[in-house]
């Protein structure tokens, strides 16, 4: 009966530690819309962007969230304000510069497949399509875009790996426990932080505009439980899902 009462008191304990953190790409703007690289430039959400965040808003309703994060830029603090129009009581909504886009330097506002065009022009073709493919693909990626910038500013990728670190500790430490967290940030930035924690969930074609990814932090520990999600029955899905516990989480992440 001692065992079983401890047991139950750990998972207690657990359960009552988790935080469960909806993570959702800001939605389509302009320069989306075109194809064109958008890290620091701000942009307003296009009609279709609008359309997706009030839809997401809907489905995430009953959600009672406690928090909500954004980076500073304009579509992410418009997508998250659309999303938590229906929430009553309202949770505050907290600007972090450090959830900020990946800087893409003096690439920014380039057609994004002047980067493939670029890697393949100076590595050749079969150096370009080994960086993109596999599991390496993600920082593949992201070292072509440094190495393309003609101003060497674009970030690096250990930078940006650390960067998406220390946005989600803020976002830790300011969060109540027990309690589902909002977050609306950049395509990335979102993908650094899924790629440390479950690099084989990181989709090919990366995230998705106002795709959802629930990761469930527990007594400091993370935990990827569904990534670029925009099917509605499988965001209908996260609502339900049972909190993780500090057992199940142990081989995860910290």
């Amino acid at each position: 009966m001692d065992r079983l009462e401890t047991t139950m008191t750990q998972i207690y304990r657990s359960i009552k530690m988790t935080k469960r953190l909806y993570l959702v790409r800001h939605g389509e703007t302009p320069m989306n819309a075109a194809r064109l690289l958008q890290g620091i430039t701000n942009a307003n959400l296009t009609a279709k962007g609008q359309d997706a965040a009030d839809r997401l808003g809907e489905l995430l309703q009953p959600v009672p969230f406690a928090k909500a994060f954004s980076s500073d830029r304009t579509r992410t603090l418009e997508t998250a304000k659309r999303i938590l129009a229906g929430h009553e009581p309202k949770p505050p909504l907290v600007a972090l510069s450090a959830l900020r886009e990946y800087y893409f330097g003096g690439l920014e506002g380039d057609p994004g497949n002047a980067i493939m065009a670029r890697t393949i022009r100076r590595y050749g073709l079969t150096t370009a399509w080994r960086a993109w493919v596999g599991s390496k693909r993600f920082p593949g990626l992201v070292r072509s875009i440094r190495n393309a910038d003609p101003t060497h500013q674009a970030e690096d990728f250990p930078d940006l790996l650390a960067r998406s670190r220390q946005a989600f500790e803020q976002v830790d430490a300011q969060s109540p426990d027990d309690s589902d967290i909002l977050v609306v940030s950049h395509g990335l930035l979102l993908s650094a932080l899924i790629y440390q924690l479950a690099p084989d969930q990181l989709p090919f074609s990366l995230l998705k505009n106002t795709s959802v990814t629930r990761i469930d932090i527990v007594n400091q520990k993370m935990r990827v439980r569904g990534v670029n999600l925009t099917r509605e029955q499988d965001i209908l899905a996260l609502r339900h899902d049972e909190p993780e516990t500090d057992d199940a989480a142990k081989n995860e992440t910290k």
